[in-house]
């Protein structure tokens, strides 16, 4: 078990601007967690992590801004419920924000879950190419540095807990232990969060 883990450090180590860059793309906030615990523990460069997790988001966020604007997504939204979902979405939208699309993808930003459908659904009704990039230069900026400093704090805190023991095992069962904490705070926070947005 332990070469195994061994061997997986090592790859993430040696390959941290492809792991970041994809993971940014494929994954979310519980990668970018991962690897800022990682960096926090000398495995991986922060700096590094920070720079292309930040481009592969951006990335990420063009291509679902496209998306919100294809030919597929315009067939979905005709189906009732998907419809119906997308429709209720906007007014909640609009209604919280007054129309302000910067803070639309910056609260949605930190909502678990909500920041696709608000993308696409700005992409679709009205925010230009240019603006979108504009705003997600900085909601980006902000929620990587935000994502990466909580996770790298949490890093530190799993080096002082493991202090004691070099049992490996138990360091990647403390990683997998905070990974579904945040994971689970995020859900409890974002249906919170749109409870109120819903009775604003």
């Amino acid at each position: 078990m332990m070469p195994v883990i061994t061997k997986i450090l090592l790859f993430f180590g040696n390959n941290i601007p492809a792991v970041s860059f994809i993971g940014a793309i494929v994954g979310g906030e519980e990668t970018l967690v991962l690897l800022s615990i990682l960096a926090a523990k000398g495995f991986l460069s922060i700096g590094d992590v920070f720079v292309f997790f930040y481009l592969g988001i951006m990335v990420s966020d063009i291509l679902w801004y496209y998306a919100g604007k294809s030919r597929i997504f315009s067939w979905l939204i005709k189906i009732r419920f998907i419809s119906k979902a997308y429709g209720h979405w906007g007014k909640l939208l609009n209604k919280a924000t007054k129309e302000n699309d910067f803070q639309a993808l910056l609260i949605t930003k930190f909502l678990y879950g909500f920041r696709l459908p608000t993308i696409m659904y700005l992409s679709r009704e009205r925010l230009s190419l240019k603006s979108f990039l504009k705003y997600s230069l900085i909601t980006d900026f902000v929620w990587t540095g935000t994502i990466l400093s909580i996770g790298w704090l949490a890093g530190k805190g799993i080096g002082a807990a493991t202090y004691f023991s070099n049992n490996i095992i138990f360091y990647v069962f403390l990683i997998g232990l905070v990974l579904t904490f945040f994971t689970i705070l995020m859900r409890i926070i974002s249906n919170k969060v749109k409870r109120w947005l819903e009775k604003k």
